[in-house]
């Protein structure tokens, strides 16, 4: 695969000027390139400027914490956080949090690239459709009937890996394991993100249930009547 990316409108979110610098220099000569030094700035461009590829965020800023961004901002492009907080703890709380990678620093530039070109799928991978619903990494948005189904990161990329695995079953750590590429700390938050995705999906589309659960099975997206 060629990790090499070109063409894509990006946002760094990070404080330390030089980094900021050495990331503008490697990236922008083949992408668009945005900067911001703290959540605040972060929100106001993806407000103003809007449709990024992705965002690459650390979690210490100045004048706020990265983690923020999830919360401030309903709809976010794939996220990698890139920062100097390593352990498995603070690796969960990224990730559980909406992240799509965890890159800890430092990192050099080759590396990063990689990291971001994997999370970035062509148009003809990213776009899932059944029927009248249909799932868009690129824009992270799921729609049915042309309306909205409004999710948290964690509960699109939960929705979006079991949609590419239609009519398997996984368990909730499996879902985990395959999404954030971690060991799972076999904790109740996964379970809690797929309890909470199921009930949007059931109340946007009450006449089919599209991610079933079963013991000892797990959970599987099915895409039956659509």
């Amino acid at each position: 695969m060629n990790y090499t990316i070109y063409g894509r409108k990006l946002l760094f979110v990070e404080d330390d000027e030089q980094l900021k610098a050495e990331m503008t220099a490697h990236f922008s000569p083949r992408n668009t390139v945005f900067t911001a030094s703290d959540v605040e700035g972060a929100v106001s461009l993806l407000e103003h400027k809007g449709n990024f590829d992705a965002v690459v965020l650390d979690l210490i800023l100045k004048n706020s914490m990265g983690l923020e961004l999830f919360g401030a901002f309903p709809v976010l492009p794939p996220v990698i956080i890139l920062t100097s907080l390593s352990g498995e703890e603070n690796m969960f709380a990224g990730l559980t949090s909406g992240a799509a990678d965890y890159v800890v620093k430092p990192c050099s530039m080759r590396l990063l690239e990689a990291h971001i070109a994997l999370r970035l799928l062509p148009e003809t991978d990213a776009v899932e459709r059944f029927g009248a619903f249909s799932v868009n990494a690129n824009t992270r948005t799921v729609k049915y009937k042309n309306m909205s189904v409004s999710l948290t990161p964690s509960e699109f990329n939960i929705l979006f890996f079991l949609v590419k695995n239609r009519g398997r079953y996984f368990t909730a750590d499996e879902i985990y394991e395959k999404i954030w590429c971690a060991p799972s700390l076999h904790t109740t938050t996964i379970r809690a993100h797929l309890s909470s995705l199921r009930r949007k999906l059931k109340a946007a589309l009450p006449a089919a249930d599209i991610v079933r659960t079963q013991f000892n099975r797990g959970y599987c997206f099915t895409g039956d009547d659509l």
